[in-house]
This record gives structure tokens, C-alpha cells and sequence, in this order.
């Protein structure tokens, strides 16, 4: 039987410590290196070295004075001994760094001295957080090399004395980043891969990931099995398809492609949960549904799937100082540690990590009296997730993010509420008066990044890379721009609910914080505001705190598109909205009528006045609100209209909270001094001008007063949406509405035509909430106006509201199309255009065939792309295929056939279609799909995959590109390689083949070989410049040694004479034709006839003869450059040393000398199309002359008869002629799916 759920989740946790373990194990055992430390007695001392101290060491800033001194002498430097630690490091900072890296005979010793600085930042990190950046700072160049050191015996240190080294070295530098806009934290990762994945528990994540495949291929084999019994089919065994032979080690199905696609999740991130946790008498815990703002926006969009994942924080976090020391465990110090627990969320919550050992051997006996209140705790928090596993049910799962108790109270209670809240709603009076300390200031934000840092963590270890992580509001800024850090591939999107409206001095007077904030906003993959307001606002700040930002604006689809440091954010406006059922269901029930009937009846007294009208409002008892304001608005309105005392009320319910914070409890008390005041001056006997209450109402209650009521107030001073107004009107379309304008729903209905001229206004607008004659003026206009004319006008804003609902809302924002990722359908005017659009395609196929080999799902907003770019191509061209746009400097008009481009951008939609299949035969079907329109396919195919198959494995694949594996496009510029070849190729290297390289005479870079393929690093070698110039890897490039220095000079100047001669009106065609001038490593070349011959014969020879004079003109004795036509192009190429030109065979030749390959060894594929790639062919027949199979596309017979000539002389008859790229690229896959398929000998 499978494991339940809480074995699987605690199988995950025990897995996501021994991540920990492994990782610090795998890096200490990597770290070739011992740190000797001489002592003044010429002894040895390994213990009291940095980072390896002996076991029950207290550390103290005495402790760390002592080795610094000592430190210091052996530098040679005398000091006073009665300084303190951090003045010795004021006053020898510079020097201990500097000696460190001069790597002379003291630079050991300096070491150990910075060594001793980071130990100390990690000991008690909120301290000497200043120091810690100093230290990075100084480090400089020089910090990879510092880490690979460091980590290792930090790491150490971790391992043997249970310190939290790792934790407080990774929020420091996280915490840096914040700060500094800077990547430090990716440095690390550089220096010492691991750490990366110890943080993230990979481990666990991956075993949970195959955990929950397996539990799907048994789930579907169990019911196919089920059904197969019952109709007693006899291919039982068949039941599970392909995927019986699946594997934990490699993501392939027997079709050769990497399957697992799994649908993309909504991993929803905030601070507050959905649910209200309340701990009973009993000890039980009771959990409900919540009812905030937040829930009823998200919550249906979370419901869909209960696989989808909302992270929030549930109260259950850890004691302690969240600043504290980061050492040893009961030894270092006695206060709780600086970070909260290095294992988290998948299945299950983490629990504090000081009593995670109890949870490991909770059964075991233990009569220790100190840890009798950790278990008690232990089993207290195990009796909460019991309810958690319960509620996750047929449901979403909730999964609770656990902080530092201490932390998490600054962060919301502090920062959040006390400088956020009133700076973003532009209250700074609200501030609070203690953040004009800036230490105190200092030290909230560290808490409110930390706590940030525990949310990301959590929201990368629950995530899978097709999954859309959306964050929530101003509580949560960071996260995106940590996450980044964490794994830059995950697409992440925020959305702020409340205002952005920061007054001009908070960017001076809070930039420590103010700063970052902006750049986190940036971070994210996409932002969305609630209005124009907030998001303009946004864009303005951008522009002036950072210049080098790139902006730009799509007015079509009304986003912001913003680059900064080499990422791009898309800026939306998204006005959220309601659940409209949740509160119309509620309005036709008799219960709702008659509770709607006594509200009126209590309020306005049992025989009002027909003219009577009961004003409402309901909202948070918050400053924000303009309660206040309100109120003074209602005494004016009373007193300068006495006609209406006796006749209107107004019912105000203001649900009070943050009781705790005096600047809200001062707030409430004026408030209700205000109230109490009103009634005592005019109320009477039968009538009370407001009543008010402190108690929200369930939602019946609240549906049966918006019903009661003949005027809703909704006026706030400043407000994100404020979402009463359209629950207002949702359910009574006769009341009537007085919007301020502070709320953004009023900036929504005005922007939507529902404010506009005299006769088309649908609401009463106040302008400006401290005038309270005004305000008077609107309560009496709204008030005067006809029942049936409120209704009409109410009528309108009703229908607004249906046809906007929440769901439209979350629809728009999770709607891929809008983010700068997605390539739009545009109209191609131009040459750069049209290149543009091809480049941008590259990237979004090179995406697409990583997933495909990773077994990933393939994202939403790829296919949307492609599509786009399609639909361009195709609304752009003039007549079928054929594209007519504006050359870059000049007025004349190019013309492409672009039909290879459009093909191939349906036939990568046709793959994405087969691969997401869950048929195991989807890519024989896609191959069958390449048939189309071709009646030698077929046989083609078969006859080449029979050629492949009987080489069984070939130890080197060589192959030319264009002609062979892509089809020839209109330009280079355009060529770009197919997904579905890409991944064709990138399988048969992995399958069948040791050693590949492709071969070509493009240049490598600068619209070369690299620019313009889709297979991800690792697959191919690339030689371009026909063989001159080889990218083995990004650390391995090399090239042809034997060019001179004055031959690259001759280069130069003939590709400078070529530039301005296709300046020419008489040659300008020639700019971009074909592959147009290209300058190689060796050579040049320049198109002088495309793949559709569109350039007439007497134009072409024009060229090549000006071509010639001009290297006449430069190598006057004929002695380095040679001049060779072929069919579409013309080449210069330099002469070797012995006067012959340089070939594709001498390219190999080189490649096999500079990488130790010999070609005797093993079977060897050679592919091309042209003359140009036969010395490759020669080459290989030299070397090992019964090992080589070719296959050549090509239907020219001249070139067929020299192939079979020149294999035939070597005695070889391996050899196989086929027509286009799609029949080599069809007995790929075919070769790669016998491969795959074929038993594995082990």
C-alpha cells in the first residue's frame, strides 16, 4: 500500500534535513584544504580557528578581541590590547583585506583575519550588519574566490557544532541585495554550487515530484486495470502504455521525448490566510472558512484546483529574537536563532527547528525534564497540521509559512502598519514617530526583509517550473526579487491591493527602504494596480530614482513594459472586483426581505417620512477610511439643512481593529467623541442622527442592509478599490452611491464613462473630503434625488458590475498574453522588424525545447507567441508568402518569401500539440505530420533511419546546419531553428551519438551559428568560419592560431569596402538577401543570389565582378585572398601558409587536435548538403574509412556522384541521398525512439 499523505510529508521532511546534510558533507569532503593556524608556542591548533571551534566553546566579543590580537601579531602589528573587536576591525580592516590579496607570505594569516570578520557577522548578524557590508563591499572581484574558501568551513561548522552558519551567511547577503540592488547571493551559488540546493532541500522537492508522478502512472494503471477486468480484455498488459517504462532517472517516454507534463498550479502567496484559526478549551483546534478581501478575490480562482497551493502565515511561528546570534545551538548563546527553520512546506508545515529532533523520535523514550515543553509544543503544532491535512482535503492545500515570532511582529505590526500603510495611502501624518530613529529603522527592516526571505524560500520549494506564483500585497514586496536569486526561471506576479500614492518625502526620508521597494516591484514578472493612478504614479518614481531604466508603453494593450539591471516587469491596471453570486443569492430570500424590512424600521422609526433616506456606510475603523472626515460632513449637513433632521440617518458600522496601536486607538476615541457629540446636540426623542457600530455583520445581515438602505457612503480618503461601493450596488441597483474620489472603484466608473457630463453622471462624487460644506452639499444632493431617477442612474454602474466581476478580474491578470514575455501580433513595416520578430521567436523555441528534454510543461504564453508571430507573418505579407517592407537606410522595398518561416512556426505548433499528448507514440505521429505535401517522405525516411540503424551507435556526429538540419530561409537574420529540431537533435545526441558538432561557414556570433539555434549547452560543439573557430563550451573556445594579425587587417578592409558598397542604391539589395555580408573568423561572405533566385542573373554577376575588383584593389599580389562563387553566395577567404584555402576538413582537423579525438574509434555520421562540406566527408574516410555513414540532402546529381565517388574510393557503401532537412530530421527521431526503446544492457 502507498504511504498517506502525512508519511509522504514527513518523509519530505526528514529528506529536506538530510539535503542539508548531504550538501555540507558533499562540500566539506570537496574542500581539499586545511587552515593551519601557528600559535605562539610553535604548536598546531586546529580547534580555535574560525569556523572550527572546539565543541562547548562560549563565544564572546572577548573571544573574538583575543584572536584578532593575536592575529594582528602575527602580521606584525602591536596594538592596544584594551580595544574592543570592532575598533581593532575599524582601524585594521583595510590592511588585514589588502594583505589578504597580495597572496604573499602573509596572505594565510590575513585570511584567518577575515575569516574571524565573517565569523563574527554570522555570530550576531543584526549587530554587525554594517560590517557584513564592509566586507562584501572590499571583497570585490575576489569574492568567488573568498567563498570557495569560506563556505566549506562554514559549512564545517554547521556539520559539527550544530551552528546556523549557512542560514545567517545566506539572509546576509540576501539581505545585502535587498539593499544594494547588487547579486552577491548568486556568488555564492557560483563559488559553491551546493548551497543552492541544500537551501531549497532539491532532494525532497525532486523526490516529491517523482512521488507524485508515480502516484499517477499507479492511479491510471489501477483504473485502466479496473476497467480492462470488467470487459475481460485480454492486453491487460498494455494498460499502462508508455509509461511502464518511465524512470526515475530519466524523464523519457518511448517515443524519445521527456514526458511528466503536468498542469500548470496557481501557487498563491500572502500574508494573511485564507482561514481564522481559533484554538479551543479542549486543546482542539477550530479552523473556518475567512471572509476578508483578499480570500474573496483569490479564493475562486484558488478552488479550481485542489492541487493548487496557498502559502500564508497561520500565527504558528517561532519564539524568540528573530536578530539573535547565529552560533551554536545552547553553547554560542541562549537566544533563539536568527533565522527561521531550514526545512519548510511541501505536504506538510515546517515546525520550529530546535524541536525537530522531538518530532523525530516523539515515541521514543526521553526523561529529560528540559524537553518535556518542546514535545508538549511538538505535539500541540502536530494536533494543528492534523486540522491543516483535514481542511487540504478535496481542496487547495494551505500550506503554513513559519517565522520568527519576534520577526513576524515587527514586520506586521511594525514596518508594515506603521510606515507602509500610511506612506502607500500618502497619510504620512500616520507614520509612526519612532522610524525617526534610524537605527530603530534599520533594524525593522532587517526583520521586514527576513521575513520575506522565509516566504520566498517557501514559495521556491513548493513551486514546479510551469507553476504561476502570485504574490499579495504591499506586506510581501520583496519576495519576487529574492525569488529571483533563488531561481530566475519562475514566473512570478504581484498585485497590490491598496493604493500607491507615497508622498514626495518618503523616497528621501525612508530611501533605506523606499529604494528597494521600488527595485522589488521591479523584480517580478508582472505587477498589477488597481488604477492608472497608482500605476502612473509607479512609472514616475521609476523615472526618477532610476535613470537607466528602460520604460515603455503599449498603448494597444495598456501595459508598461520597464527594464532594469537586465529584467523586465510588465505593469498592468487590474480593478478588482467581487463574487457577485456570493452576495445575490442572498438578496431574494424571505429572510434577507423581512431582515431588510426591520433595519429600516429600526432606523428610520415605524412611519418615516416618505422623503426619508437611510444612509450607509460599513467599512474597517481605520484612519484610512475618513471616518473622521465623514462625520464632520454630517454635522455641516445637518445644521445647514434642518428641513432633513428627523428624516435621514445615517448607519455607520465601523468594525474596530488595532485597538493595540495608539495611533488608531487616539483615532476611534475622536471618532466616537464626534458620534456621541452629533447625537447630543441634535437627536430627539424619535429620531438619532447616526447610529453606530463597532461589530461587523455576517453576510446575511450585511446583504439585508446594503437592501435596507437608500444611499451608500463610501468615501475613504485613500483606498486600493475599496470593494463596498460595487457590493452596494450589486445588490441594490435603486440605491444610490457618494463616492469619494480617494476610493479607486470611483477612478474605475469614471474611467469607464459612469462620471461624465450632467445628465451621465451615475454616483454623487466628492471631490474633497476636508471641505465638509461640500460634503454637506453631496449627502443633500443624493438625498433630493427622485426614487426612480436614483434607480436609473444606479442601473448602469449594476450592469458595469455584473460584466466585471471577480472572475473577469483574476482571468485578465493571470491572462499570459499581457507580460512582455509574450510576443505580440504586430505589423511588420520594416526590414528590422521582420528580424526583430524571428530573433524574439529564437528565444521563446529555445525555452521550448529545454522543457521538452527536462520533461517540463511547455508554458501557456510560448504557444500564444508562436502563434503571434505566425499571425504576423501572415497579416503582413502582400500576396501569399510574400513579404514587402522598407529597407533600414533607404527608401527601397525588400521582398522575402517567407514561406519556410511561416511552415515551421505551424509545425512547432503542431509539435507542442503532439508533445503534450499523453499518446507514447506523439512523436511518430509529429513525424508523420512532417509528411504533408511530400510523397518520398517515407520511403526517404525509412532508407536513412535503416542507414542509422545499422550503425547501431555512432561515436561522432558531424554535420552541417543550413541545407542539412534547417531548411534554407529567406535571410539569416530569419533562420532561426525550429523547436521541434531542436529537440529532434538534441535527442539523437543524447541517444545516439558520444561526440557532435555542427559545422558550418556562418561566423559564430553577431547574427552567427549561436544567435540563431534552439539546443540548449551541452548537445553540440559549434565550428563556424568553416571550422576556424570552435565553442566546445563557455569555457572552452578556441581558434585558427596561423592568422596573422596583418590578414585580419586585410579582412577588415575588405569587409569595410563591402559595407559601403551595399550602401549603394545598385547594391543595396544585397544588404539583406540571403545571409547578406557576414564577416567570419577567416573569410567574408556576401549573398549574391537568395533560396527563391529572386535577383536577376545580370544583377548577381555585377556584384561578384565589383567583388573581385575590390580584392584585387586590396591584395595586389594575389597572394592571401581567394575569391570562390557558389550558387548563392560569394566568399573571400584567407590562404593558408601553403597557399591552399581553408576547409571544412581542416576545421575537423582541428577540433580533433585540440580536443584529443580519434577518429579511428567507433562509427562516425557525417551530414551535408553542398560542396563545401565534403573535405568534412574526406576527412572522416581518411581517418576510419569502414566506420563513416553519411547522409546527404541534396537532389543535385553532380553532387550526389561526387559523394559516391568519394566514399566509394574509400571502399565504403554508407552512404544515403534525401531530398529535404524533415526526412534527415524524421530518421532522427526514428533512430532515437529504437534507441530509447531498445533494452538497456546493464
Amino acid at each position: 500500500s502507498w504511504p498517506s499523505c502525512p508519511s509522504l510529508s514527513l518523509s519530505l521532511l526528514l529528506s529536506y534535513r538530510f539535503d542539508h546534510f548531504l550538501t555540507s558533507f558533499s562540500i566539506l569532503i570537496s574542500s581539499n584544504r586545511s587552515f593551519i593556524l601557528s600559535m605562539e608556542d610553535g604548536s598546531i591548533n586546529l580547534q580555535d580557528q574560525p569556523f572550527q571551534r572546539r565543541i562547548g566553546t562560549q563565544l564572546t566579543d572577548a573571544v573574538f578581541k583575543s584572536d584578532m590580537v593575536h592575529i594582528l601579531r602575527q602580521l606584525e602589528v602591536e596594538e592596544d590590547e584594551d580595544k574592543s573587536f570592532p575598533e581593532l576591525i575599524r582601524d585594521h580592516f583595510e590592511m588585514i583585506g589588502t594583505e589578504w590579496k597580495k597572496r604573499a607570505s602573509k596572505s594565510e594569516m590575513a585570511l584567518q583575519g577575515m575569516l574571524l570578520i565573517l565569523e563574527y557577522c554570522m555570530w550576531t548578524p543584526a549587530a554587525a550588519s554594517e560590517l557584513f557590508e564592509k566586507l562584501i563591499n572590499f571583497l570585490g572581484f575576489h569574492s568567488i574566490q573568498f567563498w570557495k574558501i569560506a563556505v566549506p568551513v562554514l559549512f564545517e561548522s554547521d556539520f559539527t557544532a550544530a551552528t546556523k552558519y549557512r542560514d545567517a551567511l545566506l539572509f546576509a547577503l540576501a539581505l545585502y541585495d535587498v539593499n544594494t540592488g547588487k547579486s552577491r547571493l548568486k556568488e555564492v551559488y557560483a563559488a559553491v554550487p551546493g548551497v543552492r540546493e541544500s537551501l531549497l532541500g532539491e532532494n525532497a522537492k525532486s523526490f516529491g515530484e517523482k512521488f507524485h508522478h508515480l502516484k499517477k502512472r499507479i492511479s491510471r494503471h489501477n483504473s485502466r486495470s479496473s476497467l480492462l477486468d470488467e470487459i475481460g480484455s485480454p492486453g491487460k498488459d498494455r494498460s499502462i502504455g508508455g509509461d511502464g517504462n518511465d524512470s526515475d532517472t530519466d524523464h523519457s517516454l518511448p517515443s524519445g521525448l521527456a514526458s511528466a507534463h503536468f498542469h500548470q498550479r496557481v501557487i498563491n502567496v500572502s500574508n494573511a490566510p485564507p482561514v481564522s484559526l481559533k484554538k479551543e478549551k479542549t486543546g482542539e483546534w477550530e479552523i473556518k472558512q475567512g471572509s476578508g478581501g483578499l480570500v474573496s478575490c483569490v479564493d475562486p480562482v484558488m478552488s479550481k484546483h485542489e492541487d493548487n497551493v496557498w502559502l500564508a502565515n497561520l500565527g504558528m511561528n517561532v519564539g524568540g529574537k528573530g536578530g539573535g546570534k547565529g552560533g551554536k545551538r545552547d553553547s554560542f548563546s541562549d537566544q533563539s536563532h536568527s533565522l527561521a527553520p531550514a526545512t519548510n512546506t511541501l505536504g506538510l508545515p515546517l515546525i520550529k527547528q530546535t524541536i525537530a529532533e522531538v518530532l523525530f523520535h516523539v515515541l521514543a523514550d526521553d526523561d529529560e525534564v528540559a524537553h518535556v515543553h518542546d514535545k508538549n509544543k511538538a505535539r500541540q503544532d502536530l494536533s494543528l497540521l492534523g486540522v491543516l491535512n483535514h481542511y487540504n482535503r478535496g481542496r487547495y492545500k494551505l500550506n503554513p509559512v513559519v517565522v520568527q515570532e519576534e520577526d513576524y511582529n515587527v514586520y506586521y505590526g511594525g514596518i508594515s502598519n506603521g510606515l507602509l500603510w500610511p506612506a502607500l495611502h500618502n497619510l504620512p501624518e500616520y507614520i509612526s514617530e519612532e522610524y525617526k530613529d534610524p537605527k530603530l529603522i534599520r533594524d525593522h527592516w532587517c526583520s521586514y526583509v527576513r521575513v520575506n526571505y522565509q516566504f520566498a524560500i517557501d514559495a521556491v520549494r513548493n513551486s514546479r517550473p510551469q507553476d504561476f506564483i502570485w504574490i499579495h500585497d504591499y506586506h510581501l514586496v520583496l519576495v519576487g526579487l529574492i525569488m529571483q536569486s533563488l531561481d530566475p526561471n519562475l514566473e512570478v506576479g504581484f498585485f497590490l491591493h491598496i493604493p500607491f500614492q507615497p508622498p514626495d518625502s518618503f523616497f528621501d526620508k525612508f530611501s533605506l527602504c523606499a529604494i528597494p521597494l521600488l527595485r522589488g516591484l521591479l523584480r517580478f514578472t508582472k505587477v498589477g494596480f488597481q488604477t492608472h493612478r497608482d500605476r502612473d504614479r509607479f512609472v514616475k518614481e521609476v523615472e526618477k530614482y532610476f535613470r537607466a531604466a528602460k520604460i515603455s508603453f503599449d498603448q494597444q494593450l495598456d501595459i508598461y513594459t520597464i527594464s532594469l539591471e537586465g529584467v523586465s516587469c510588465s505593469l498592468g491596471v487590474f480593478p478588482v472586483s467581487i463574487k457577485n453570486e456570493d452576495f445575490l443569492h442572498f438578496v431574494s430570500r424571505p429572510e434577507t426581505l423581512k431582515l431588510s424590512a426591520d433595519i429600516r424600521r429600526k432606523m428610520l422609526g415605524p412611519s418615516p417620512s416618505p422623503d426619508s433616506r437611510l444612509f450607509f456606510s460599513v467599512e474597517r475603523f481605520d484612519y484610512t477610511k475618513g471616518i473622521r472626515e465623514k462625520l464632520h460632513g454630517w454635522r455641516k449637513y445637518l445644521e445647514t439643512h434642518p428641513e432633513r433632521r428627523g428624516k435621514d440617518v445615517l448607519y455607520q458600522i465601523a468594525v474596530t481593529n488595532r485597538r493595540s496601536v495608539d495611533m488608531y486607538r487616539v483615532y476611534q476615541d475622536e471618532c466616537m467623541e464626534q458620534v456621541e457629540a452629533i447625537n447630543r446636540d441634535y437627536s430627539t426623542k424619535d429620531w438619532t442622527p447616526i447610529i453606530f457600530e463597532c461589530d461587523g455583520l455576517p453576510r446575511d445581515q450585511l446583504v439585508a442592509a446594503y437592501c435596507a438602505m437608500d444611499i451608500g457612503v463610501v468615501t475613504p480618503r485613500k483606498d486600493g478599490m475599496n470593494l463596498v461601493a460595487k457590493e452596494m450596488i450589486v445588490v441594490n441597483p435603486r440605491a444610490g452611491l457618494i463616492l469619494s474620489t480617494g476610493a479607486g472603484s470611483e477612478i474605475q466608473f469614471y474611467n469607464a464613462g459612469l462620471y461624465g457630463k450632467e445628465e451621465e453622471r451615475n454616483y454623487t462624487r466628492i471631490d474633497d473630503l476636508y471641505d465638509p460644506i461640500l460634503y454637506a452639499q453631496c449627502f443633500y444632493d443624493a438625498a433630493c434625488l427622485n426614487e426612480e431617477e436614483r434607480a436609473k442612474r444606479s442601473k448602469r454602474i449594476h450592469e458595469f458590475l455584473l460584466a466585471h466581476d471577480i472572475e473577469r478580474w483574476s482571468t485578465a491578470f493571470l491572462d499570459p498574453r499581457w507580460t512582455h514575455h509574450v510576443i505580440k501580433n504586430v505589423k511588420i513595416d520594416t526590414i528590422d522588424d521582420f528580424f526583430s520578430l524571428m530573433i524574439r521567436t529564437r528565444h521563446i523555441r529555445r525555452q521550448i525545447v529545454e522543457r521538452v528534454l527536462e520533461g517540463v510543461p511547455i508554458r501557456q504564453h510560448f504557444c500564444i507567441s508562436l502563434a503571434n508571430a505566425r499571425d504576423s507573418l501572415l497579416s503582413s505579407t502582400s500576396s501569399p508568402n510574400t513579404l514587402r517592407v522598407k529597407a533600414t537606410k533607404s527608401s527601397d522595398i525588400a521582398i522575402f518569401d517567407i514561406q519556410n518561416e511561416i511552415s515551421e512556426l505551424e509545425r512547432d505548433l503542431s509539435f507542442i500539440d503532439y508533445v503534450e499528448s499523453d499518446d507514447p507514440d506523439n512523436i511518430e505521429q509529429f513525424v508523420e505530420s512532417l509528411s504533408k505535401g511530400m510523397e518520398y517522405f517515407h520511403e526517404q525516411v525509412d532508407k536513412a533511419t535503416a542507414l542509422l540503424t545499422k550503425a547501431d551507435h555512432f561515436y561522432y556526429f558531424f554535420t552541417d546546419r543550413d541545407g542539412t538540419l534547417k531548411s534554407y530561409s529567406c535571410a539569416y537574420s530569419a533562420s532561426i531553428q525550429p523547436a521541434y529540431s531542436g529537440v529532434i537533435q538534441a535527442q539523437f545526441a543524447r541517444r545516439c551519438a558520444q561526440t557532435c558538432a555542427i559545422l558550418t561557414t556562418a561566423p559564430m556570433m553577431n547574427m552567427g551559428i549561436l544567435d540563431v539555434g534552439t539546443i540548449p549547452e551541452g548537445y553540440y560543439y559549434y565550428g563556424a568560419s568553416g571550422g576556424r573557430e570552435w565553442y566546445v563550451s563557455p569555457s572552452v573556445k578556441f581558434r585558427d592560431s596561423s592568422i596573422m594579425s596583418t590578414e585580419q587587417k586585410l579582412l577588415d578592409e575588405l569587409f569595410n569596402r563591402l559595407s559601403l558598397l551595399v550602401e549603394e542604391e545598385d547594391f543595396h539589395v544585397f544588404s539583406w538577401i540571403g545571409s547578406g555580408l557576414q564577416k567570419h573568423y577567416g573569410h567574408v561572405t556576401i549573398a549574391h543570389q537568395d533560396v527563391h533566385v529572386s535577383i536577376s542573373t545580370e544583377k548577381g554577376t555585377k556584384l561578384k565582378r565589383k567583388v573581385e575588383e575590390i580584392v584585387r584593389e586590396i591584395d595586389v599580389n594575389g597572394d592571401k585572398l581567394a575569391v570562390v562563387h557558389s550558387d548563392r553566395e560569394t566568399k573571400v577567404l584567407l590562404k593558408t601558409q601553403a597557399g591552399k584555402l581553408f576547409d571544412k576538413g581542416n576545421g575537423l582537423r582541428m577540433l580533433c587536435s585540440n580536443l584529443n579525438i580519434d577518429l579511428k574509434e567507433g562509427n562516425i555520421l557525417v551530414c551535408g548538403d553542398s560542396s563545401t562540406d565534403l573535405p568534412m566527408l574526406e576527412e572522416c574516410l581518411a581517418r576510419n574509412s569502414t566506420g563513416v555513414f553519411t547522409i546527404w540532402v541534396t537532389q543535385d546529381e553532380t553532387l550526389q556522384e561526387k559523394v559516391r565517388a568519394l566514399c566509394l574510393s574509400f571502399s565504403n557503401n554508407n552512404f544515403v541521398f534525401v531530398n529535404s532537412p524533415e526526412v534527415l530530421l524524421g530518421a532522427m527521431a526514428q533512430a532515437t525512439i529504437r534507441e530509447t526503446c531498445r533494452p538497456r544492457q546493464y
